[in-house]
């Protein structure tokens, strides 16, 4: 996927609470680049299929800011795509806010990095509050078929500048798809890791989320340990987990369920009180029908399993957002949210706001953040919405006519509970979840 973005910011404070004042509009114009020249530009020598990379092309940015350092901020995204996956995951680490860039590779990931894997995949990071920063992310070996892969780990003690050799904690296997790592937010070293698994031939029957922790900083990892199991005609598809203030694990899991000839889309949520051992039942989040919209120039049909790519933030008082976009037409729909006050025990009816200006389904992919200001006694949560415009252009790369625009939202918050650990709309796993391209 390689697109030319517009970012559209809705900051909308409280949501569903009254007393809500608007504020005056704002754009941003200028937008930095982070990344650049391919740095495998040659190629992997010795990688299957390498010669179907393109150099360049560059999707699934996530992105986290630091909480010990919060000028720090760490990027990840998919480097030189081809058939199987990308040449590796690559790094961006910058310390003073964004205004520079450096970026750096994860040893031993792939063929490119001195590994023995042919390609790399589904790169996440979470930020610790020691300032520790992990990597999450899959290794794939095409000579096989079907192609079996590991989800491993890393983690950096200099803001993102060297990274340890990667830590096996699933896998090899033909099963494991789409793991997501977050680092506590209370307790240095802790981290949680979620992903799900899969039969590529039978996808609808048996399959699961599974989950794995460490308590060493990303040395070692717990054996996986089943999270939740699909019911039969059901294919668990993507999750994450969420810290609450009171140190209970949440974890958001995204479900595609058969129905007759169509298809329900859900999101659930499961809770664990010690430290991942034990999980609650499923609360259902929302559901929603999966319906077909065909795209005007090709009559192709457009993906908009708009659940499966949801984000998730915990404001200071516990309180759960979870936005996602939802399409209507090809060039239309909504992003809709919804949050729970109890921890996620039950969640309230969802509110939807217009996705604007219109584009193309599937690519509105917002982000939410969520922050509380001392001085007004007011909770803001921030939307992030990004929409393409204009001629292809590389994942990462921002051009620099995109502007982001917004309207100031807030809302009376009679919270006592501590700051928000970081800037909106970034990963930063003690206020936000979700920076996913």
């Amino acid at each position: 996927m390689r697109l030319r973005f517009v970012a559209i910011v809705a900051v909308v404070g409280g949501v569903g609470l009254p007393a809500v004042a608007v504020a005056n509009p704002y754009e941003v114009k200028k937008l930095q680049v982070i990344s650049g020249p391919s740095p495998f530009a040659a190629g992997c020598p010795g990688a299957a299929l390498d010669e179907t990379r393109i150099a360049g092309a560059e999707i699934e940015p996530a992105i986290t800011v630091n909480p010990a350092h919060p000028r720090n901020i760490v990027a990840t995204w998919q480097q030189d795509v081809g058939r199987g996956a990308a040449r590796s995951d690559l790094i961006g680490t910058s310390r003073d806010g964004g205004k520079t860039w450096k970026r750096v590779t994860i040893p031993g990931l792939s063929r490119c990095t001195g590994g023995s894997a042919d390609v790399a995949t589904d790169p996440w990071l979470s930020a610790g509050p020691d300032g520790s920063v992990y990597f999450s992310g899959a290794a794939i070996f095409l000579t096989s078929d079907p192609p079996p892969a590991v989800l491993v780990a890393s983690r950096s003690h200099d803001r993102g500048r060297r990274w340890s050799a990667p830590v096996t904690f699933a896998g090899p296997s033909v099963r494991v798809e789409r793991e997501v790592v977050t680092a506590d937010p209370t307790r240095p070293g802790h981290a949680y890791v979620v992903w799900w698994e899969r039969d590529a031939l039978m996808p609808f029957v048996g399959s699961t989320h599974q989950f794995a922790r460490t308590t060493d900083g990303g040395a070692t990892w717990s054996a996986p340990a089943t999270l939740d199991t699909a019911p039969s005609g059901a294919l668990d598809q993507s999750a994450e987990i969420l810290v609450l203030p009171n140190g209970a694990l949440l974890a958001l899991i995204a479900r595609l369920q058969l129905e007759g000839a169509g298809a329900v889309q859900q999101l659930f949520a499961v809770r664990s009180q010690d430290q991942g051992r034990n999980w609650s039942a499923p609360v259902q989040v929302a559901s929603q029908p999966v319906a077909p919209i065909p795209d005007p120039e090709t009559g192709d049909a457009l993906p908009n399993q708009d659940l499966t790519f949801h984000s998730a933030a915990i404001a200071p008082d516990g309180t759960i957002y979870v936005a996602w976009d939802r399409d209507s037409t090809a060039t239309t729909g909504t992003i809709d949210i919804v949050k729970s006050s109890d921890g996620g025990r039950s969640w309230a009816p969802r509110h939807r706001f217009p996705a604007s200006p219109p584009s193309r389904s599937s690519r509105r992919s917002p982000s939410i953040g969520v922050a509380r200001s001392e001085s007004s006694g007011t909770t803001t949560a921030t939307i992030v919405s990004v929409t393409p415009r204009g001629r292809p252009m590389s994942g990462l790369r921002t051009p620099p006519t995109a502007v982001a625009r917004g309207a100031r939202l807030t809302s009376p918050d009679h919270s006592t509970s501590g700051p928000h650990r970081g800037p909106p709309a970034t990963s930063d796993s003690a206020s936000t979840r979700g920076w996913r391209g």
